[in-house]
């Protein structure tokens, strides 16, 4: 038989080293404490501040995107609409098997 040429395994100890003899090992970069900028220097000046800075910032107003009006109610979700598509014709037939009394506007 043969001879290998790669050296025996190492053994795996059943009871590690005490605390005391193990080396101590760098933490990595990544767990390292954070850094922060600087501080500014000099506090925010108290007195007169800018008009408005402390008002509320309006948004778009929101609850009126419905404007009644019954001749494109009609032309969008009406019957002649409806039933020139076979999309609408598929919606007017769901309606029906539903039992809705009105199928369309």
């Amino acid at each position: 038989m043969a001879m290998s040429c790669f050296p025996p395994p190492k053994s795996i100890p059943l009871f590690p080293a005490p605390a005391a003899c193990r080396l101590p090992v760098p933490a990595p970069r990544c767990l390292a404490p954070l850094r922060l900028p600087p501080a500014p220097s000099r506090p925010p000046a108290r007195g007169r501040r800018p008009r408005g800075s402390c008002q509320q910032i309006r948004a778009r107003s929101r609850g009126n995107e419905y404007q009644p009006n019954n001749r494109k109610r009609k032309r969008t979700h009406g019957w002649i609409k409806r039933i020139s598509t076979p999309g609408g014709v598929a919606v007017i037939l769901r309606r029906m098997l539903k039992g809705r009394k009105s199928l369309t506007h």
